[in-house]
């Protein structure tokens, strides 16, 4: 269908494209703004090729016929469209600085020059093109301090992201921004289609953030979708992407016979015997000559009793790249979307339709992920003081994965293909997939399938009570409702001799996993707006309610009748393991707003609200949080007449305001704690060791854990200093943030109790942190000639520090303490390694991180403290040893780049995102290879670079394939990692069929384009980690470069 689409949309452009005009005639005219003539002003006849430009005095000559549309653009200015119906036409342009620019906010909007608290926006535009399967994934690099992060399901196709404004929230918990859509507070960021976005408006500051209380501790993202337009005929918009995903920075393996030969040397150095015989090595170099052909033998094949199994790990011969083998080359995915908007003089609507079909990157049992949205808004004015709308949207998810490794040994997928030797073959001599390849594993051992439906309905009445009186009502019902199922099949293999065994799911098992979430939200609000002269003021207030609901069901069971009829009830094992939970959370709260300018000049905001929730004892429930916001339009001063022309726009801004948190103890999503006062019983069934009662045993039910009737919530105050400038008519446009935001009483272990009261601390209101950071960005759009470009860069910062926490009175540098910096890494100074046993006798001691013997090529660690030894204290802040701050992982100075072009029909855009500065120890066999278990550890290319007598000078130090290891992986200055980068993100270019050729076959418009995401890379980070993915080990998922087409068209 999609084919036979564009089938038709080019055939008739085709048989359109030239047409002939008649009776054009020479129109003239002078264009000019409120200063004067315009240069350069681009004067074109709609629906023709027929374009020129304006002189140096601002006139213009272009040959056109009456009834014709002639459009005037430039950079900086408004666009005009006029009817020619004469020879003459002159034309007066408005600047984008005269416009009032709306902003959304909390309950309302607002014009963009009385804005005071720190806002920034995202257009639909800059979202387009990009073939992202989740809208955060587009929003990344866009805003200042706006942090996109991975999550440890990195480049899956159903991962989402981390999503964090200005930086660090707070000893672990939950860190999300309130995310509000189309007015409504709890929305989910995942399953919205980014073809259905009008605008994004990020709050950053906590006067403005204010009014949604105890919501927004963290910011607030809000979004509106497409509303439709009155009066206009029916719009129809489609477009789709194909793209093809490549994984990128994967590991590269060792070949078989330099991974036996470190294996060998690492063992020996621990003193232990070589792991691959000299049996094996042989077979290892013939098969990589071509010479033997089989990846390996039977066990004891040279024997005269060879046993009944293959030989594999050190006895194999293969030579594989595991991470070749397990991942596709290309993966192919595809997104389509459809919508329709339109309206008369009393209604307007919006239909938008999306479905993403993205195929994973697992070579073996596939994994995918489809989506499919719909979205209506639907809106009338049934009288002149009587608005009602009615928004729908439901979105149904479904990933598909193979049960990856949990029938077998346990952990993640990609650390299960690192530990994995290259020496293991991939297939028997007999033709099968090896029962150590996993294969079978991943294409026939059982699925992991979730299901998501999110299903949401919002109603609204708007009220026009008087002139500049309003009043609105709505009610939102979200439901979330998930199902999981894990199926487990038995998996048979052969031996040599054709015997046949079970190789992994014994027993075969099945369970189900339903979740349902629901979200209620009502919301009761009046404003008042009004023009007194030279003075506006306006009164908001309004009531919020909100409840939510969790509840899960989880059964399971083993012992299917059948692999092919997953059932709970088809089942003869053990009884089923069943679990449930319900929760419940309700919060309320009073809001207002008070807003009063004068001229437009001098501003003023007042935000608050009144927060209760009931996750808190009645005498806590209630807090009150306020914000206020000032600013100075200073461009509108007489004063500022004389450089006006030069600089047009000059804001100052100024705010302060407090919010409240009461998600600070949600530090597992999957399991919230909404009932942080009432004690927890654990409880157990009847075991043979539990108390025998009457001759029987019991169910028993454990004492119950102290909880804390004091707790209450955390209060983040927030001063935010910024400044928004415009230059040349706003040509050149600077906008600045400085802040700082205070969090007290975050909960944390209280104080001490006695080991005999048998039961743990309880949590208190007794940490604190401090954070400050600043947003800087820069845009500038101009034309020279027929090219249009644009420009805009954004770099933002932040740094935490811990300013109260009494759970740590010995100051250990292991938990926070006061005055720590979030991030802070601790380790030793190190100068290099060892050479000669000389050096060593002549160094000052390390016996304390190490008994054994210090030999060349080992770490020599720096005597810091000067007391001729290597210790680390008691690890105390008064007793360190020669441990430092050597180091910090927070990402600093993250930064973007956008640049755009256009010239015609054809536009070329650029997104560049990185980070400026941020350290990494890492600690995992992704770095160093060999981790003192040679069933754990792993070997890449870059680990040839070692420590040998042949090679003194390598860069990783001796390795020990015993405990002896760990004496050189010590968090160090010599293996700190600068884990700073800079990624071309998008590269896009884009193509314009003329209105000439699209406007007899009534095509509004097409474009075509071809986009790629994460060209590239530059880093130093070792390269068997992507800078994206978790610095601390990154055995994640990949990360994809994309390959996209795709093509817009409006009818």
């Amino acid at each position: 269908m999609n084919d036979f689409l564009k089938c038709c949309c080019l055939l008739m452009c085709m048989l359109f494209a030239v047409h002939p005009s008649f009776g054009q005639q020479s129109v003239t005219g002078i264009v000019s703004d409120a200063t004067g003539n315009l240069a350069g002003v681009t004067v074109s006849v709609i629906g023709t090729s027929r374009v020129t430009q304006t002189d140096e005095n601002g006139f213009f000559s272009i040959q056109a016929s009456n009834g014709e549309k002639i459009r005037f653009s430039s950079v900086g200015y408004v666009s005009q469209e006029l009817n020619v119906a004469g020879s003459r036409l002159d034309v007066i342009l408005v600047s984008d600085a005269e416009i009032d620019e709306v902003v959304v906010i909390g309950y309302g909007t607002q014009k963009k020059t009385t804005v005071t608290g720190a806002i920034a926006t995202v257009s639909a535009q800059q979202l387009e093109g990009r073939p992202v399967n989740r809208l955060s994934e587009a929003l990344q690099g866009m805003v200042g301090n706006l942090n996109i992060t991975t999550t440890t399901a990195g480049g899956a196709p159903n991962a989402t992201q981390n999503i964090n404004i200005r930086g660090y929230t707070g000893f672990g918990v939950s860190s999300s921004p309130l995310i509000v859509i189309d007015g409504i507070q709890g929305g989910n960021i995942n399953n919205i289609n980014p073809n259905d976005i009008e605008s994004i408006s990020v709050i950053k500051d906590a006067a403005t953030a204010a009014i949604y209380g105890s919501s927004a501790p963290n910011g607030v993202i809000l979004i509106t979708t497409k509303q439709g337009t009155k009066g206009g005929k029916p719009k129809i918009t489609y477009s789709n992407n194909l793209n093809w995903n490549t994984p990128i920075n994967l590991p590269k393996m060792l070949n078989s016979l330099d991974f036996a030969t470190i294996y060998n040397e690492a063992s020996i150095n621990a003193g232990g015997s070589a792991i691959f015989n000299d049996e094996t090595l042989a077979r290892i170099i013939a098969y990589q000559a071509g010479t033997i052909t089989t990846e390996t033998v039977q066990t004891g094949y040279n024997t005269s009793t060879p046993s009944d199994t293959w030989a594999s790990w050190e006895t194999s011969n293969a030579n594989n790249d595991w991470f070749e083998i397990y991942f596709k080359d290309v993966a192919f995915s595809q997104q389509h979307n459809l919508s329709v908007n339109g309206g008369s003089e009393a209604s307007k609507y919006f239909i938008g339709v999306g479905y993403n079909d993205r195929q994973g990157m697992y070579n073996f049992g596939d994994d995918k992920y489809k989506r499919f949205n719909v979205r209506s808004n639907l809106s009338s004015n049934l009288t002149d003081w009587l608005n009602v709308s009615l928004r729908t949207t439901a979105a149904r998810e479904n990933y598909n994965t193979p049960n990856t490794y949990s029938a077998k040994t346990g952990g993640n997928y990609m650390h299960q293909i690192a530990r994995k030797w290259p020496t293991v073959q991939l297939f028997n001599p007999d033709g099968y997939y090896s029962d150590e390849s996993d294969v079978r594993l991943h294409m026939d051992g059982g699925r992991d399938i979730t299901r998501t439906d999110d299903i949401g309905i919002t109603g609204e009445v708007n009220l026009k009570l008087a002139e500049g009186w309003t009043a609105t009502a709505n009610y939102s019902f979200n439901g979330i409702f998930a199902q999981r199922d894990i199926h487990t099949k038995t998996i048979y293999a052969y031996r040599p001799s054709g015997a046949q065994y079970i190789m992994t799911g014994n027993p075969n098992g099945y369970s189900k996993q339903n979740y349902r979430t629901e979200n209620q939200v009502v919301n009761l609000f009046s404003q008042y707006q009004k023009n007194v002269g030279d003075h506006y003021l306006s009164i908001l207030g309004g009531f919020n309610s909100e409840l939510k609901s969790y509840e899960t069901f989880l059964a399971s069971a083993s012992q299917l009748y059948s692999d092919n009829i997953p059932s709970l009830s088809l089942s003869y094992g053990t009884t089923p393991s069943v679990a449930d939970a319900v929760r419940k959370l309700a919060s309320m709260g009073y809001f207002g707003r008070f807003e009063y300018n004068y001229q437009e000049k001098y501003l003023l905001k007042v935000d608050g609200r009144y927060d209760a929730t009931s996750r808190f004892l009645e005498d806590n429930r209630w807090k009150f949080y306020p914000g206020v916001s000032v600013g100075w339009n200073v461009d509108k001063e007489s004063f500022f007449e004389p450089i006006k022309s030069t600089m047009n726009i000059f804001k100052l801004r100024g705010s302060y305001g407090a919010s409240g948190d009461q998600g600070f103890l949600d530090t597992d999503p999957n399991n919230p704690n909404w009932y942080p006062f009432y004690p927890s019983l654990g409880t157990s069934r009847p075991t043979s060791n539990a108390w025998l009662f009457n001759g029987a045993q019991q169910a028993l039910v454990s004492a119950p854990g102290l909880v804390n009737p004091d707790l209450t919530w955390v209060t983040t105050t927030q001063l935010n200093i910024g400044t928004d400038m415009g230059f040349l008519n706003n040509k050149l446009e600077a906008s600045f943030d400085w802040y700082i935001r205070k969090s007290d009483d975050f909960a944390y272990s209280g104080t001490p109790v006695p080991s005999v009261l048998g039961t743990g601390v309880p949590v208190e209101n007794n940490a604190g942190l401090k954070t400050t950071g600043f947003e800087l960005s820069l845009g500038w759009k101009d034309q020279i000639g027929k090219v249009n470009y644009s420009l805009r860069a954004v770099l933002s910062d932040y740094q935490s520090e811990i300013t109260k926490f009494d759970s740590n009175p010995t100051g250990s540098i292991g938990s926070y303490y006061v005055g720590r910096q979030q991030g802070e890494i601790w380790g030793y100074t190190t100068e290099g390694l060892f050479q000669s046993t000389d050096e060593i006798a002549n160094a000052p001691s390390q016996t304390a991180i190490s008994t054994n013997a210090w030999t060349p090529g080992d770490v020599r660690y720096a005597d810091i403290n000067g007391d001729g030894a290597i210790t680390f204290g008691n690890q105390t802040l008064e007793n360190i040893g020669d441990l430092s701050i050597i180091g910090n992982n927070t990402p600093r100075y993250a930064y973007s780049f956008t640049g755009n072009v256009g010239y015609k029909g054809f536009d070329l855009s650029i997104f560049l995102q990185g980070i400026g500065k941020r350290d990494a120890a890492i600690t995992s066999n992704y770095f160093w290879g060999i981790v003192g278990d040679q069933w754990q550890s792993s070997l890449f290319d870059v680990h040839m670079d070692r420590y040998t007598a042949e090679n003194p000078d390598g860069y990783f130090p001796k390795f020990y394939m015993s405990g002896e290891n760990s004496k050189n992986t010590q968090t160090q200055t010599r293996y700190l990692q600068n884990a700073a980068y800079l990624r071309i993100k998008n590269l896009q270019v884009g193509y314009n069929l003329p209105q000439s050729v699209l406007e007899r076959a009534k095509i509004a418009n097409v474009r075509l384009y071809f986009s790629v995401d994460n060209l590239a890379t530059f880093t130093k980070l070792i390269k068997t980690m992507d800078p994206e993915l978790s610095i601390s080990d990154s055995k994640i998922y990949p990360l994809q470069r994309v390959y996209s087409f795709g093509v817009n068209i409006g009818l």
